[in-house]
């Protein structure tokens, strides 16, 4: 299944570009999507909640502000 998750919580262009360059080069995700504009950071990936957790956990990433994601669909 494909799961589909918004990255919350980015205020700062620069970060938004630095997090969707560290997450491109996760073998996990299958594409990440950044809209420079919005900072929505947009995640397709074949992980589940609790799977995209432990990889997310395992790739430290600092930024301004508290990150979360939404899951927003499943296909």
């Amino acid at each position: 299944m494909r799961y589909h998750y918004k990255v919350l919580g980015i205020d700062c262009p620069m970060c938004a570009l630095a997090l969707s360059r560290m997450l491109r080069q996760i073998k996990d995700f299958q594409s990440v999507n950044l809209n420079i504009m919005t900072h929505d950071l947009i995640i397709y990936t074949w992980l589940d909640q609790n799977e995209l957790d432990i990889v997310l956990g395992n790739n430290a990433f600092s930024a301004h502000g508290q990150l979360t994601y939404k899951f927003m669909d499943a296909a």
